[in-house]
């Protein structure tokens, strides 16, 4: 009864496994790619991270556009009402030149008649020293720039790394379908197996022990595929979840050819990373906004002085007009400079630290490059190991039950090749998907695993630090 039951498990789970894999759309790794890339719900939420930078880019833009504001007030006393209006047009130019030019019209009201006044006024103010220049006033604007560029290296490096989990995953689920379909197989030998001791243990030819062996060894290939199926399931339902499918979404994969690659040698991939690497072209520009900080505070220790002039043309009721100018330095600068002097301190202590930074990015992407290329040579010889050991494990396996069926040798023979022949399977499918990436993996680790926008990228030739 129980082996009815057994077999009946078993005849059902080959039926739904047939059934999804009959109703599965067909899905390869580039196609998966696209679907990640397109759909990934953390990728998606990631993009609208791009779109609040721009928009900050653009409000610090806005600071050296033209502004037009209205002019304008009322004021009642006991002996008269005064009032005015008019509108200011403004532009700030990078340099820290600031204009600001318009009309503005006064009268005034009182018990002996009114007056009236049109005045055209036109007022500048330069800063000098300390705030002039593009240095100083557009740092806003390059602050917001380099969050900006920040933000795309983190989003493209976020795509990198999905399209390193969707390779993952993929790869794994196909091994685990190969898996699946050798434990199934290698139940169905250990079966027959069973069946076969069985009969001879009832003949006198084989003892209870050599019985129970071998339902032992079937029992735990038993176990050994209903876990593989759980973990299929499990694994398929996160892999359509990083594709943006619904989670009962089902595929039927189709198994990528190996990836081949020429793999250069180890100073030409470091040059490589170098000119790739997003990570590394964040820490150089680290560096340079280090440098520009420690240039601003630089600045702080000169004169804050600013040129300002005015000129104002007035008419009035009586037809009289007059013109008006002014020109002038104003200035604020505390002659206790301790909070500068400081400031200064910081600012060369930050640089320091983002070039130290920049280094250690350096030898780390040395080292990670070197590892990655001894790690997927060493995965391509794994693999033609792991491929002459199954098919040795598979020749062993059928001349085992070979002998026993003729009565040459003994079934704890045919347990032992079979158990060879699951480990030999496993580890060449294990190995197959090493392979693959290991491939990818290298690619990540040159920057190259897929195409970025060139303005984010550290650039081609050296990197002096």
């Amino acid at each position: 009864m129980a082996r009815m039951r057994w077999v009946l498990h078993s005849l059902l789970a080959l039926a739904l496994s047939a059934a999804r894999a009959a109703s599965a759309e067909p899905l390869d790794l580039a196609e998966a790619l696209n679907r990640a890339l397109a759909q990934n719900r953390a990728l998606v939420q990631r993009a609208l991270a791009l779109r609040g930078a721009d928009l900050a880019l653009a409000s610090a833009r806005a600071e050296f556009g033209f502004s037009l504001r209205p002019d304008g007030g009322a004021e009642r006393t006991q002996d008269e009402d005064r009032y005015r209006y008019g509108v200011i047009l403004g532009k700030k130019f990078l340099p820290g030149t600031e204009i600001q030019a318009g009309p503005r019209i006064e009268w005034a009201e009182t018990d002996e008649g009114s007056s009236r006044r049109t005045s055209w006024r036109v007022d500048v103010r330069q800063p000098l020293f300390r705030n002039f220049g593009s240095l100083v006033q557009g740092e806003s604007v390059m602050q917001a720039r380099q969050r900006a560029r920040s933000v795309r290296r983190d989003y493209e490096q976020q795509k990198a790394d999905l399209v390193l989990r969707v390779v993952d995953q993929f790869e794994s689920l196909i091994r685990l379908e190969r898996q699946i379909a050798a434990d199934e197989a290698s139940l169905q030998r250990l079966d027959k197996l069973y069946r076969l001791t069985r009969a001879r243990e009832q003949q006198g030819r084989a003892t209870r022990v050599d019985t129970l062996r071998v339902e032992l060894r079937r029992g735990e290939a038993l176990s050994r595929l209903e876990t593989a199926r759980e973990r299929f399931s499990s694994q398929r339902r996160d892999f359509a979840e990083l594709l943006g499918e619904p989670p009962d979404t089902v595929f039927a994969l189709v198994p990528p050819p190996l990836l081949e690659l020429d793999v250069p040698p180890i100073e030409e991939a470091v040059r490589i990373a170098l000119d790739h690497r997003l990570d590394y072209a964040q820490a150089l520009q680290d560096c340079d906004d280090a440098r520009r900080a420690e240039r601003i505070a630089r600045r702080g220790l000169w004169p804050d002085l600013a040129l300002v002039a005015r000129a104002e043309a007035i008419d009035d009721t009586r037809g009289d007009r007059e013109d008006l100018w002014s020109i002038g330095i104003a200035g604020d600068t505390d002659l206790n400079q301790t909070r500068e002097r400081a400031r200064l301190g910081q600012a060369a202590i930050s640089l320091e630290s983002a070039l130290e930074s920049a280094r250690i990015r350096e030898l780390s992407i040395t080292r990670e490059v070197q590892q990655a290329s001894s790690a997927y040579r060493l995965a391509l010889k794994e693999l033609d190991i792991a491929e002459r050991n199954h098919h040795l494990a598979q020749q062993r396996a059928r001349l085992a039950r070979r002998l026993y069926e003729i009565g040459r040798g003994d079934n704890f023979s045919v347990t032992d090749a079979e158990d060879a022949l699951a480990q030999a399977e496993d580890r060449r499918l294990a190995s197959r998907a090493e392979a693959s990436t290991a491939g990818y993996r290298f690619l990540g680790a040159l920057g190259t695993l897929i195409e970025t926008p060139a303005d984010l990228r550290p650039g081609s030739g050296d990197h002096p630090l």
